[in-house]
């Protein structure tokens, strides 16, 4: 039942990266239900999982039930609660959730590696479309929004949009990209799964993406994912060469880069995009972030302050809930993520879901730098500096941000396991099961026993 469970996996890892272009294009007229195409698979995984004793049973895995239990009683406490808005709160916050540890039961470190090489070859024709969207006129069909809508994508700089690639929007390369970078830089380092030319080509694919994103988050993102494998290069155990194959190929790749016109007209609007940011920050942009990261750790605390005991109910706060109760999309209480659970489920339990949250990237943290100075294995650090953020403190109401946050951190586990461990169990079942018993030796006769 193993192989069902991995097959649903790598279902979810496709929809993840490809679910925006069906509802783009695909099937547009569809965009709604496709907001939680994943949702399926996820619940066929928790099947098959329970079926097959793979379900973990840990102290995660309590507090997601105790604290959606909870969730749905503080909703009981507010008036006027829509049971819709509610079981769509329930699924952001947890439905995905128990997908973290599911997925190291079922997955060992080959498995993690062929995803990551899966989402580095996605990375070349991702950052193509996005060239095309790029350089095409803000109207065009390449770049209609959800629901095939002309304008649907969000502005950047100099009359372009900010391509999103096979996403809905922006926020799906912010995501991909520092991922896809983490598996480039694992396997520049010595870990290799790629062929040579195909690896630079891949890396060559996430460095032009990051100004043709126009996104500063994406850049910024990626950035932390680069500091990490610096960071970790003088305790990763390199595999012998690799030091110069890593170093002609990132440096291969760096050159190719700056020759090519499309590198230098992304850099100009990138910089445009970034002047602008400036002048609505009154000329400091890296001031604009700082203060941007700071707020998104004390605002909160003037929401917990003026949020109702039991909150305004769960699911209020995103989209989805909006458009339930009000007819239109935004956001009814706050758009920072950590505002909107204490808004939606109160001081106290909106606090308890922060810290859980917060719990999972600390647990998460320490098996990394566990195998970085046990094992000298940088993977799970690279995946960590990848997908922290969108656990502790982005929006998971887009179905994107949760996907990312939840993969991140089931590949980070499912890396600590050892290559070989499914094969072991595999061939020792096959054996079982084709084992012949011996046949009874002739007996000897007693003269030639002495």
């Amino acid at each position: 039942m193993d192989k069902q469970i991995k097959f649903l996996i790598w279902l979810y890892v496709v929809l993840l990266l490809f679910e925006g272009a069906l509802r783009k294009w695909v099937m547009p007229s569809l965009s709604d239900p496709l907001l939680i195409a994943r949702d399926p698979v996820a619940l066929g995984i928790y099947a098959l999982a329970l079926m097959s004793g793979r379900f973990p049973m840990n102290g995660f895995i309590v507090a997601t039930g105790v604290l959606a239990f909870c969730s749905t009683v503080a909703s009981l406490f507010v008036t006027n609660t829509n049971a819709l808005v509610v079981a769509y709160g329930l699924r952001i916050n947890y439905g995905h959730v128990p997908l973290i540890w599911i997925i190291p039961q079922v997955l060992n470190r080959k498995d993690v590696e062929r995803i990551g090489s899966f989402i580095l070859l996605v990375a070349i024709p991702m950052t193509v479309l996005m060239m095309m969207q790029f350089r095409s006129p803000m109207n065009a069909w390449i770049n209609r929004g959800i629901g095939s809508d002309e304008g649907g994508q969000i502005y950047g700089a100099m009359g372009r949009i900010r391509p999103p690639g096979f996403f809905s929007f922006i926020t799906g390369p912010q995501l991909f990209f520092p991922l896809a970078a983490a598996f480039f830089l694992n396997q520049a380092s010595g870990h290799r799964r790629l062929w040579w030319p195909l690896l630079i080509g891949c890396g060559l694919a996430i460095l032009i993406a990051l100004p043709v994103s126009i996104s500063r988050t994406a850049m910024l993102a990626t950035a932390i994912v680069g500091l990490a494998f610096i960071l970790s290069m003088s305790r990763a155990g390199i595999r012998s060469g690799a030091h110069l194959k890593a170093g002609i190929a990132l440096g291969a790749v760096a050159i190719a880069v700056s020759y090519l016109p499309i590198f230098g007209e992304a850099s100009t609007v990138f910089q445009a995009r970034w002047e602008t940011a400036a002048v609505s920050t009154q000329g400091d942009a890296w001031g604009g972030i700082i203060g941007r990261i700071v707020g998104g750790f004390t605002q909160p605390l003037h929401w917990a302050s003026v949020a109702p005991f039991f909150g305004n109910g769960i699911g209020v706060g995103s989209n989805v809930g909006a458009r339930l109760l009000s007819g239109r999309v935004g956001f009814l209480l706050a758009e920072d993520e950590w505002g909107k659970i204490f808004l939606e489920l109160g001081p106290v339990l909106g606090g308890a879901f922060i810290l859980f949250r917060l719990s999972i990237v600390a647990h998460l943290g320490l098996k990394a730098l566990g195998a970085l100075f046990q094992n000298r294995d940088n993977l799970p650090l690279l995946i960590f500096s990848a997908c922290a953020i969108p656990i502790a403190l982005n929006q998971w109401a887009p179905p994107t941000i949760l996907g990312f946050a939840v993969l991140g951190g089931g590949l980070l586990l499912a890396s600590l396991n050892d290559e070989d461990d499914d094969e072991e169990e595999e061939a020792e079942n096959e054996n079982e099961s084709t084992e012949v018993e011996p046949v009874a030796a002739a007996p000897v006769p007693w003269r030639e026993r002495y």
